[in-house]
């Protein structure tokens, strides 16, 4: 592991050997655990995650809540691990990180080779959002339901709910304070978009808002199930990332 005092990176226990590196982020509540099962799986490719302080490994950790002071700790733990061919996951609140993650590494000069965005909307879009900073607990719980933002499962157990709401405020606060920079220039990458058939009725106008900010080309795949496709149907978002990688950057 490497990193800030704040921030470090997992490789799941596993020696950086390949030619590229695939970097994960993870979901609004979640840890770096929910992509321990790529590691090794994925052709050519290292899989990195970063053990945010109050998720995951770190939960009894203080959270940080500020987008801006989130993404610095990102990229500054990062330096140490771009020394190979960098690709970004990221799913929900993950993928708004993965592709500011990724203008700042290509502001750089480390442009990453792809970016893949999973069941997020376009940066305007969450910008511009109703925020969720002053709901109470009953409040917020009907939020998260309404919107998928946690699987229905956890929802309907108090005790669970009682550890993750603290986790989820944390979270949805780093979204609400995330404010898109209009004169920021485009990602010149390619940006492959993945999304819930159940959730996402017009998958055009998503590849139309992603498109305003990105240079490169934009791929749009649709997957069965709702927010939380990539966990019901991830063996179908697994392959689609090792045929992504595979087509678009320069490791076969």
């Amino acid at each position: 592991m490497t990193g800030s005092a704040r921030l470090t990176y997992t490789t799941f226990r596993r020696p950086l050997t390949q030619p590229r590196r695939l970097f994960c982020f993870p979901y609004a509540g979640g840890g770096e655990n929910l992509y321990r099962d790529w590691a090794g799986r994925i052709p050519g490719t290292d899989v990195v995650a970063p053990r945010l302080a109050g998720r995951g490994s770190r939960f009894t950790e203080p959270a940080e809540t500020d987008f801006t002071t989130l993404l610095g700790e990102l990229v500054q733990a990062m330096e140490p691990l771009l020394d190979a061919e960098i690709a970004l996951f990221g799913h929900s609140l993950g993928g708004l990180l993965a592709f500011e993650v990724g203008r700042s590494l290509a502001a750089r000069g480390h442009r990453p080779a792809l970016l893949i965005v999973s069941g997020c909307a376009a940066p305007r879009v969450i910008s511009s959002a109703p925020k969720t900073r002053d709901l109470g607990d009953t409040a917020l719980r009907a939020e998260i339901a309404e919107f998928g933002l946690i699987p229905p499962e956890a929802l309907d157990n108090d005790q669970l709910m009682d550890l993750l709401l603290p986790v989820l405020r944390a979270d949805l606060d780093v979204q609400d304070s995330y404010r898109v920079d209009p004169a920021a220039p485009p990602l010149d990458c390619p940006l492959h978009l993945y999304y819930g058939t159940d959730e996402v009725p017009d998958p055009d106008r998503l590849r139309r808002t992603w498109a305003e900010v990105v240079s490169g080309p934009v791929d749009v795949s649709g997957f069965p199930g709702g927010h939380f496709f990539v966990n019901t149907a991830r063996q179908d978002v697994l392959a689609a990332v090792c045929a992504g990688l595979a087509r678009t950057t320069g490791v076969r």
